[in-house]
């Protein structure tokens, strides 16, 4: 598979984050793969178990120069995350999630990634571990899984088409439902 990021930025290198990636790294899909932790422990951590080419605890250093930005916190930290992100966000950024809820996620994160130029489609991988944390991070996590998008009349479609071959490329494949449809399914 061809390289389709230069750089992908992982804010939370947890089991989700984690093992997107060990994924991309294996899968050879991005140049750089950067982390950001909160705690240089957790920075050390990510770049130990091989998750991260770089890890951060510098948010504005995490996300420079990222083509696509993935938030993998709890949904309660992600639009405090994002909006300390956006001065350092690149036009055109693709910005999406791993929450499983979408309805608020999307209403608050689609409007201030396109304020800085962005593009926010939301992401809900179906897939996990009863294991926490990056030491439970698999490269394989996604494989035979199903990642509901959560496209809005606004979002761009190259962006959707773009996660669509992300989630693909990483062994999974995606479904796509309003935030309001996949909130009511949950």
């Amino acid at each position: 598979m061809p390289v389709r990021w230069k750089q992908v930025s992982l804010i939370g290198v947890g089991l989700l984050g984690g093992s997107i990636g060990l994924a991309l790294k294996q899968r050879r899909l991005a140049e750089r793969v950067v982390g950001y932790a909160r705690q240089p422990a957790g920075a050390t951590e990510a770049e130990r178990a091989g998750a991260v080419d770089r890890a951060e605890t510098d948010l504005a250093r995490a996300v420079a120069g990222s083509d696509l930005v993935i938030l993998c916190t709890p949904i309660a930290q992600m639009a405090p995350l994002l909006t300390r992100a956006l001065p350092q966000l690149a036009r055109g950024a693709v910005v999406t999630d791993v929450g499983s809820v979408k309805g608020c996620v999307v209403t608050e994160l689609e409007p201030m990634a396109a304020a800085a130029g962005a593009h926010f489609v939301g992401s809900h991988p179906m897939a996990g571990s009863e294991k926490t944390g990056v030491a439970a991070a698999r490269a394989d996590l996604f494989e035979g899984s199903v990642c509901v998008l959560t496209p809005t009349a606004r979002s761009d479609k190259e962006t959707v088409r773009r996660l669509e071959a992300f989630w693909g490329d990483l062994g999974g494949t995606t479904l796509r439902l309003s935030p309001e449809t996949h909130d009511d399914r949950s």
